[in-house]
């Protein structure tokens, strides 16, 4: 099938393969890594908006804490600092500490805890439970600290509400403190209106994480998790020690109305985890467990008072139709650039473009899927790449097999070029063509073949028409048959000329051929004086006319001609009164044009008219003309 015409069907075919090997190998989850860690740099590399101060302070217990307090660090001294960072006003107090086992000292903070209901403490409800300390009564003063972890063990998502089995809700650690911070302005955690299955904070809807969100595929979606922005970047949170603290270094300007988490930084203490920052190009290593609840109160903080939602993805709907889109883009470049070098440009601009768009978008709070969008691109571009390589490849053979050997290397290319011209479903198409045929025979031929050996005279055949294709080829015109001795040449195919310059060249150049040829009949001749033979004679017989030019034949053989009136009146030509010739003594060869013909030669040629003539077949009489030479001298005469 020919590219030209086969582009929509191509781009179309190749943009759906593509498109069921990308959604296959991405529903597979395949690509979730490669998804996740695009996720990562658009997190880590990404352009903002100013926020504004984070209200979030952390109190980390160090290895000097450690050393100086003990660990765990005991009942009395936590009990000292939550009081301390109750008096200095903090509107909520985090302790991301374990209190599940017994302590003598247990009861100093019960009193600090009871008499502050700003402060959180922590259980956990996952895997191995942890309790929640047994002198809390308030449900509200307790969430769990359980950490939604992907493959590599990165935290991308907060867990923030858990049922069990009886449809009882949890809240976590983060949502906790967020509305204890809240509840100053009125807020609290609301069913969304338009969909009771999602809640608000504010005005402001927290999605809930599906576990084909994004890049994602079938993740764990138990619970109410929310995508995690990490907006604040790497290290956004003032923080002291818990010694600063207990040693009065700090006072309530830097406490007041703000969120304080009190938890373990110690290395000795494994609390570590992986974040989008620790992972990939531009890695600034772990982060710890208040950090991570850090981050999510943040986050829950800026959707409830700034309008600042989590992270948008697309519905799997709109994302099939994006990477289908994709799709077809890549094909239709594919198929419809040629030039090998723009197709590298797109290849490598087009994928560029895609990331920096899914990036700019990821600024704006939506998640594009960059990677098997890329991967949709990339894939339908190199396919229809192929797939043109391989449809050229065909075409090329198709036409060098039609016209290669029949014409000059630079016929055969600008041929090539302008395929588009005149092929059609992997063959020539049918054409009405403006053509000058002409038609040759060797008078003289029978006799000596009947005292040559058959292979001798197979050899010597082949070597006059081996000379004669040449010279035509030389000249412009491609030999579409052979019969016997016999040769017909056409000039003017397959790309239709388009001015009457151009036809009148096609007439002089059949003209010169048939001159050449006739010239070159002398060194033929003398080849068979030299094994006794008698020369041979050529007849040439040539019409200018309209005709159809076209394939013929089946795919498996076939063959380009031409067919017409001008093809009839050509061989008649030729034949015309060949008696007379064959006693026609000092000439080697015949040359008769019809007048079609001799209107374009205009007074280049050295022409006798024949009068009107009775060409066998035909039923009217037609001017008949004999060349007899160029009127310029010598090598012109063999100018094409």
């Amino acid at each position: 099938m020919s590219i030209i015409n086969s582009r929509p069907g191509a781009a179309t075919g190749i943009a759906l393969l593509v498109f069921g090997m990308v959604i296959g190998i991405r529903q597979l989850g395949v690509l979730q890594g490669v998804e996740l860690a695009m996720y990562d740099l658009n997190l880590k590399f990404r352009t903002t908006e100013a926020q504004p101060e984070s209200p979030l302070l952390l109190i980390r217990i160090y290895e000097n804490d450690i050393r100086q307090l003990g660990y765990p660090v005991n009942d009395s001294s936590l009990a000292r600092a939550l009081n301390l960072l109750s008096g200095y006003g903090a509107r909520a107090i985090g302790v991301d500490l374990y209190r599940d086992f017994p302590a003598p000292d247990r009861n100093e903070l019960l009193s600090a805890v009871t008499h502050s209901p700003r402060i959180v403490m922590i259980e956990k409800r996952l895997g191995e439970p942890v309790p929640r300390p047994d002198f809390i009564s308030d449900s509200s003063q307790v969430g769990f600290a359980d950490l939604k972890q992907d493959p590599g063990g990165v935290i991308r998502r907060g867990l923030l509400i858990l049922w069990d089995n009886d449809g009882q809700p949890y809240f976590s650690f983060a949502l906790q403190l967020a509305l204890k911070y809240l509840q100053d302005f009125d807020i609290t955690l609301t069913a969304d209106p338009a969909d009771e299955s999602q809640v608000r904070l504010g005005k402001t809807t927290v999605r809930r994480f599906s576990g084909n969100d994004g890049g994602y595929q079938h993740a764990d979606d138990g619970g109410y998790q929310m995508l995690l922005d990490y907006r604040r970047g790497a290290n956004p949170f003032p923080s002291y020690s818990l010694s600063e603290l207990l040693s009065g270094q700090l006072d309530g300007q830097q406490i007041r109305d703000r969120v304080i988490i009190l938890g373990m930084t110690a290395a000795s203490v494994e609390d570590r985890h992986e974040s989008p920052f620790s992972t990939g190009w531009g890695a600034a290593g772990s982060i710890y467990g208040i950090e991570i609840h850090a981050h999510m109160v943040d986050q829950l903080l800026r959707i409830a008072l700034h309008d600042d939602a989590p992270p948008k993805t697309m519905s799997e709907q709109s994302e099939i139709l994006w990477i289908l889109a994709i799709c077809f883009i890549g094909a239709a470049l594919g198929v419809w650039i040629q030039w090998p070098w723009l197709k590298v440009f797109l290849a490598v601009g087009g994928s560029g473009l895609l990331v920096a768009a899914t990036h700019d978008a990821f600024s704006y709070g939506l998640w594009l899927p960059a990677v098997p969008a890329t991967l949709a691109y990339l894939g339908s571009l190199a396919l229809a790449t192929i797939y043109c390589a391989q449809c050229e490849h065909t075409e090329r053979k198709l036409v060098m097999h039609l016209f290669g050997k029949f014409v000059s290397p630079e016929v055969a290319t600008l041929l090539w070029q302008q395929r588009e011209q005149f092929m059609e479903g992997g063959r020539p198409r049918p054409q009405h063509l403006t053509i000058t045929v002409m038609s040759i025979d060797l008078q003289g031929y029978t006799a000596p073949a009947e005292e040559m050996d058959p292979a001798d005279t197979m050899q010597w055949v082949n070597h006059y028409l081996d000379t004669m294709t040449q010279i035509a080829a030389e000249h412009g015109g491609i030999v579409d048959d052979y019969a016997g001795d016999g040769i017909k040449v056409n000039f003017g195919v397959p790309i239709p000329r388009n001015n009457e310059q151009q036809i009148k060249q096609d007439a002089q150049c059949a003209v010169n051929c048939a001159l050449t040829m006739g010239s070159t009949l002398g060194r033929l001749n003398s080849d068979l004086a030299s094994h006794d033979l008698p020369p041979f004679r050529l007849r040439i017989g040539i019409a200018t006319g309209t005709a159809i030019a076209g394939n013929l034949g089946s795919a498996q053989r076939m063959k380009y001609t031409t067919v017409g009136d001008v093809v009839n009146t050509a061989a008649r030509l030729e034949s015309f009164d060949k008696d007379s010739f064959r006693h026609e003594a000092g000439h080697e060869f015949r040359v008769l044009i019809s007048e079609s013909t001799y209107h374009y030669l205009v007074s280049e040629y050295l022409t006798t008219s024949l009068g009107r003539c009775k060409l066998h077949g035909k039923k009217k009489t037609m001017a008949v003309y004999r060349i007899w030479a160029r009127k310029s001298i010598g090598s012109e005469e063999k100018m094409a």
